[in-house]
């Protein structure tokens, strides 16, 4: 008897042996790869709505201040449900939730197209085109809470920074991408809706591979073996258990990190949207620049800031490896913003449009460096409830971005155009000083 209790001891030492000597598996990478994938179809979709508008308000009747107010539905919708998905996504998994998302972005993408067949009556194209942006908002906003939650199930913390790196990269990719697609099946077609059809294929297409694969945690995944789970849970302070526990309200209230955070991202979002809404008309109105210049100084950003995303998680991923936790996500977030702020306040005294268009570069690229490393640190500080933290972030976000929008437009429409760089500084400093209060050794996790 004690023979056979030492056999089955050895045995079972050398079957654990060899699970030791295993190699992990990479499924973790395939993850990643599908969370890039629709990072940049979100962003064919978003930016594709601003070139598709640019094609059909003259037919439909719109004016420049219509379109603006279907930029205002979407961001308000975008901001309002930003929180909701986070806090579904932790409690729900994010399977179902990303499935929901893209199949109805993708829809209202191309219910866009049936306003085409509607009577030429203004008021009620612009009443149905409000509530069809209102409506994408609303699901877009899921998409990234929804990322974040996945990344820190998914990924170890010393690959996070990495792996958002890597999904914001995308969604540049994206945003360049979109104008090209989209004129290319414009002029091919000769129409404006099919286009808008077809790029919605994009996220059902998206879906029908993700579904039936993905599942929400490793261990839910036959395809992850023993080694490649504890490299996903290598370094966590608290393991997050299979069923989600309550949002600690109180405790986010509480936490200098979490307002830190949310403040951070805020200054962000309210200085980068520049680039987003004004910069275009900035540069050919009150510059008077030619359209192709004016078409080059607003799209060089955004190839930049692919590199800048990409480089912003590696070197937080680095750094964290290097020395620990405490200054991975600071040092990187806070050097980017600090070069936002000191390159975009000089602007307005630059005459030479090379000067001018590395200036704008240097601005994007700063910007893009702390996009990484602000939401890894969500997925570091909410551990499981990365979703609704990230959400609070990417709501401060955007309704800052919102008033920036109605600010500075006024200010450009008054001729005032030294103010509204010196704001945007303004704000990168503040957006750096923040981060001096994110410190993500300290999670909001609960012990299982």
């Amino acid at each position: 008897m004690n023979e056979h209790r030492l056999d089955s001891e050895f045995a079972t030492s050398s079957l654990e042996a060899g699970l030791d000597l295993e190699r992990p598996t990479w499924v973790r990478y395939q993850v990643l790869a599908a969370a890039c994938i629709l990072a940049v179809i979100t962003y064919i979709h978003r930016v594709g709505f601003a070139t598709a508008s640019a094609e059909f308000k003259t037919v439909m009747g719109l004016s420049d201040t219509h379109i603006g107010w279907l930029m205002a539905a979407f961001m308000i919708g975008y901001g309002l449900f930003e929180m909701p998905w986070g806090l579904l996504g932790d409690r729900l998994g994010v399977r179902n939730i990303l499935a929901a998302i893209i199949l109805g972005g993708s829809t209202l993408t191309a219910g866009l197209a049936l306003v085409g067949l509607f009577p030429r009556a203004v008021l009620l194209v612009v009443a149905v085109l409000l509530v069809l942006r209102f409506s994408f908002g609303v699901f877009q906003a899921g998409t990234f809470p929804a990322i974040s939650r996945m990344m820190a199930d998914w990924m170890p913390t010393t690959e996070r920074g990495s792996a958002q790196g890597a999904v914001w990269m995308s969604s540049r990719v994206g945003g360049f991408l979109a104008p090209l697609i989209i004129v290319g099946l414009f002029r091919a077609m000769g129409d404006w809706k099919m286009p808008l059809v077809l790029v919605a294929g994009l996220g059902f297409l998206w879906c029908a591979v993700f579904w039936p694969w993905f599942r929400n945690r490793p261990e839910e995944m036959p395809q992850v073996n023993r080694q490649e789970r504890k490299r996903i849970e290598a370094g966590r302070m608290v393991l997050s258990p299979p069923s989600h526990g309550s949002v600690p309200w109180s405790g986010m209230a509480r936490s200098l990190s979490v307002w830190s955070l949310c403040l951070m991202y805020g200054f962000l979002g309210f200085s980068g949207n520049f680039y987003l809404t004004l910069l275009p008309t900035y540069l050919r109105n009150h510059r008077h620049l030619d359209a192709v210049t004016t078409s080059w100084l607003t799209s060089l950003p955004f190839a930049f800031g692919v590199a800048a995303c990409f480089a912003g998680g590696w070197f937080s991923d680095a750094i964290i490896r290097r020395w620990g936790k405490r200054w991975g996500r600071r040092i990187v977030g806070a050097t980017g913003l600090s070069l936002a702020g000191a390159a975009i306040v000089t602007v307005p005294w630059v005459e030479n449009v090379v000067a001018l268009g590395v200036l704008l570069v240097l601005t994007f690229f700063g910007n893009d460096l702390a996009m990484a490393p602000a939401w890894a640190a969500a997925a570091d500080i909410g551990e499981r409830h990365a979703g609704v933290l990230s959400g609070a972030m990417n709501m401060t976000a955007s309704f800052l971005a919102a008033v920036e929008a109605l600010l500075l437009s006024r200010l450009l429409d008054a001729h005032y155009l030294v103010a509204p760089f010196v704001i945007l500084a303004g704000s990168y400093a503040l957006g750096t000083l923040s981060w001096m209060g994110v410190d993500v050794r300290r999670t909001l996790a609960e012990s299982p």
